[in-house]
């Protein structure tokens, strides 16, 4: 069972409109058909936004609040050089992630030449809330730290693909049907929790 929360757009905090998918195929299929609807970014009327974070119920949207992730997650990818086109990224990303199911889709700013992309994965099963910061921080780590530090929270919200004005538009899944295992990759990738009590960790985050 693959589980979202769906935000009508960037102020939306209400946590009780919420989607599942039995299947990973029918979760595929549903970010291809908002694909094809018309984008924006932004304001009252933007494209719709969604999260793999499940809320405690009742509650408005914050990392407080989330009790889950749902079976998936994502990652944002900005600043790497993955060739200039789909083509040459779907080429990448099949060598890089070999078996593993995935959906790549362009974020509202990506060009050709300067890609910016999201990536959704399908998990084995949820990240309970305790474990969300080590799972994001071990899968980063083992997707060779490509994913943007600023998409971290819990509750952290993803625009749906859709025709971006301005944009480069794509998307497209892998032929793979191997999901990721949240305790095996934290079990390679060992996480300290930062306790607020030491001198680096009451820095700035741009300083640490």
């Amino acid at each position: 069972m693959f589980e979202l929360t769906l935000f009508k757009n960037q102020f939306d905090n209400k946590t009780d409109s919420t989607i599942e998918f039995s299947q990973w195929d029918k979760y595929v299929r549903w970010l291809y058909k908002t694909s094809k609807l018309e984008g924006k970014k932004g304001g009252d009327n933007s494209t719709p936004l969604i999260t793999p974070a499940v809320f405690e119920e009742g509650t408005t949207r914050s990392n407080r609040t989330t009790d889950y992730w749902g079976s998936w997650c994502g990652i944002d990818v900005d600043d790497h050089d993955f060739g200039t086109d789909a083509d040459d990224l779907r080429l990448v990303l099949e060598e890089k992630f070999k078996d593993f199911a995935f959906v790549c889709y362009s974020t509202a700013s990506c060009k050709k030449g300067k890609l910016k992309f999201r990536l959704v994965f399908p998990l084995t099963g949820t990240v309970d809330k305790d474990r969300i910061k080590h799972f994001w921080f071990a899968l980063n780590k083992e997707l060779g730290d490509i994913g943007d530090p600023q998409t971290k929270d819990l509750a952290r919200m993803y625009y749906l693909p859709a025709q971006y004005p301005n944009a480069y538009n794509f998307i497209f899944h892998s032929t793979g049907r191997k999901f990721i295992d949240p305790d095996e990759v934290m079990a390679r990738h060992k996480y300290v929790q930062k306790t607020g009590n030491s001198f680096m960790d009451r820095l700035p985050p741009e300083m640490q």
